[in-house]
């Protein structure tokens, strides 16, 4: 009871906390007075945790209309914030626990047009192709079909087929996309629940994943979406933002998970097949500053083939292709890791690094429901995946094994305020991290010299600011060539595991400019020891399968500690990130053969660690930024 009772405090405190600071005269460059009447009440200049999502699908989909799903973003936000709503398979969900923020992101291809046929009152209800999406019904087989018919002709053009002019008017794109916005600023409530405006610019040439959400901080005279029909290479996206910010317009992208890329997504080549340049560099840092590390399409993070040394790099690993049959080749721009090495190596060759990223989790769930939480499933597409049953037994024509399949992850940001300005700089600045889907949170400073302060001191947070960065921030100059020193902190989310540990994966380029990773167990619950390598033992396993359970009787509600780097060198560029690990609990799959009386399937884990990945910060031999300050 006593240490529910110290989680539920330190909970409200974080989530809730005050600037005491503010109270006292604030130093004008960290530190901005600002009048009160400016805020909302849960202002706080050291930044309060919001959980969110960045990636969600509804029926205003093209490939969700197909599948019968006629609920749109209304749905979403209602669920988001906590509301009981309809799944598409006429179920009443409801979240425990409300989340902070939403943004839907429906494929620009044929924006809620699709959708529109399913109203007899609507003239393209009367359109030659509301026969096959209409008409499929909730037939899987007909839906399927259908679906890869209309692919051809959005994502993945076979280069015959060119989009339909009617669906593809300018006039009706221009007047969805208002509704779209109209939509999105209605369940916007700062302080309580906030909504951005976002799409998906949907590339994806032979079935090499480069999906993209693009998201703006404002709603005022947005432009029609930018979408696949118009290119499908990024760099051309890159520079319609451009366009879009010399008109006032303020907006960041956010590449999809790259492990379905096919090596595309984070290539030592632009997508014309030429060399990195720096203009290509600085172009994607301009517009790109965070990646996803996990979606319900599995996670970006690295790979056993990747990281053969790496214990726990076999989660969550999908295989199959977006849309069609075959393998996915496992390369190294497929993952987050490789990425962040590369770029090290990348800077040192033209001078600026294109992978600098922060990191959040996805969803990319199709169904207009957010579904994060294992216990409570609902699967990613209707129609293929929205029952235990369509999930464990049934597989649709040409469709790989749902197993593969997990929840959504969550998009997590450290934000002064629950508004769309602070949530959107916050992502802007890279003071995010992503989840597995749990609402851990985890905050990392790094910098040279804390003194004495440690991770929940009254005033660690302000120490950590001053004296240092944030996660997603470049280093401070280090001018006394002082070890790099990092406080970390991490706690457990409600309605889940408690902490495994929390590791700190360093990369760096050695002497002989060679990309260099190694994985520290830093802070672990219980009493293990690590041995002469560094590997700790299994925190163990309290998981019951036949009943789907477990208890928190391992692990730790919260870990924190002060690490200074063993193996600096000043001479050598390097990046720091977080990886926090729950105790084992049953995955999704788990809770659903429970549910239909059989054995979870043999082919895939019946548990799961979940976990947090913080957005990395950057050592340079030559800092040029002065870090992330307050501001």
């Amino acid at each position: 009871m006593k240490n529910l009772i110290k989680l539920i405090i330190i909970s409200i405190v974080f989530i809730t906390c005050k600037d005491n600071s503010s109270k006292k005269e604030a130093d004008s460059k960290d530190y901005p007075v600002v009048a009160k009447n400016e805020h909302t009440k849960d202002y706080n200049q050291l930044r309060n945790p919001y959980f969110g999502e960045t990636h969600l699908h509804t029926g205003w989909s093209f490939d969700e209309a197909i599948y019968n799903v006629t609920l749109g973003p209304e749905n979403s936000y209602k669920h988001a914030r906590g509301e009981a709503v309809l799944h598409p398979n006429g179920d009443t969900i409801q979240l425990k626990l409300p989340l902070d923020f939403m943004i839907v992101s429906d494929h620009s291809e044929y924006l809620g047009v699709l959708v529109r046929m399913y109203d007899p009152n609507d003239p393209l209800s009367k359109h030659p192709m509301a026969k096959a999406v209409v008409g499929s019904g909730n037939d899987l087989d007909k839906s399927t079909n259908a679906f890869y018919s209309l692919v051809k002709q959005t994502i993945q053009p076979d280069g015959s087929t060119k989009p339909d002019a009617i669906l593809n008017s300018p006039e009706l794109k221009r007047t969805i996309w208002d509704e779209y916005i109209k939509i999105t600023d209605k369940y916007n409530d700062p302080g309580k629940f906030t909504t951005l405006v976002g799409y998906e610019w949907s590339s994806q040439p032979n079935m090499s994943n480069q999906h993209r959400n693009v998201i703006f901080r404002s709603s005022k005279n947005l432009p029609v979406p930018y979408s696949y029909f118009d290119s499908q290479h990024p760099e051309d996206l890159w520079k319609w933002m451009d366009t879009q910010r010399d008109n006032g317009h303020t907006l960041l992208a956010i590449p999809h998970n790259g492990n379905l890329s096919n090596g595309l997504m984070f290539s030592m080549d632009d997508s014309f097949g030429n060399p990195i340049t720096y203009e290509y560099a600085k172009a994607r840092m301009r517009n790109e500053k965070l990646t996803e590390i996990i979606q319900t399409k599995g996670q970006s993070e690295t790979h056993p083939l990747m990281a053969p040394n790496d214990e726990f790099a076999g989660f969550e690993i999908w295989t199959k292709p977006v849309a069609g049959p075959g393998t996915v080749k496992v390369e190294e721009g497929n993952y987050v890791r490789n990425a962040f090495s590369n770029g090290l190596a990348l800077e040192q060759k033209i001078g600026l690094n294109p992978f600098k990223f922060g990191v959040v989790g996805g969803g990319d769930i199709h169904t207009s429901i957010v579904s994060h939480e294992e216990y409570a499933h609902t699967g990613e597409h209707n129609l293929k995946s929205s029952t235990p049953k369509a999930r464990l037994l049934v597989n649709a024509p040409n469709e790989p094994s749902k197993i593969e399949q997990g929840t959504a992850g969550l998009s997590n940001v450290w934000a002064e305020e629950n508004t769309r300005e602070s949530i959107y700089d916050a992502m802007e600045r890279k003071e995010t991290w992503g989840t597995s889907g749990p609402r851990i949170i985890t905050r990392v400073f790094a910098g040279y010299d804390f003194g004495a302060t440690q991770p929940g001191d009254d005033n660690w947070v302000e120490i950590g600011y001053k004296n240092g960065v944030p996660m997603g921030a470049d280093l401070k100059e280090n001018t006394e060539a002082k070890p790099v020193q990092l406080m970390i902190y991490a706690l457990k989310g409600p309605n889940s595991g408690n902490l495994d540990r929390i590791q700190v994966v360093k990369g760096w380029i050695d002497a002989n400019g060679k990309n260099q990773t190694k994985i520290y167990n830093v802070i672990w619950s219980g009493d293990r020891k690590l041995d002469a390598k560094g590997k700790l033992p299994a925190v163990g396993n309290t998981v019951n399968i036949p009943d789907a359970s477990y208890t928190n009787s391992i692990g730790s509600a919260e870990l924190k500690t002060t690490w200074t780097d063993p193996d600096f060198d000043a001479s050598q560029p390097a990046y720091y990130y977080l990886r926090v690990l729950e105790i084992p609990t049953p995955r999704w799959s788990t809770y659903d053969a429970k549910a239909l009386g059989i054995e979870p399937p043999k082919d895939f884990p019946a548990t799961i660690q979940e976990r947090a990945w913080s957005s990395p910060i950057w050592y340079s031999p030559r800092a040029e930024s002065n870090g992330n300050p307050l501001k």
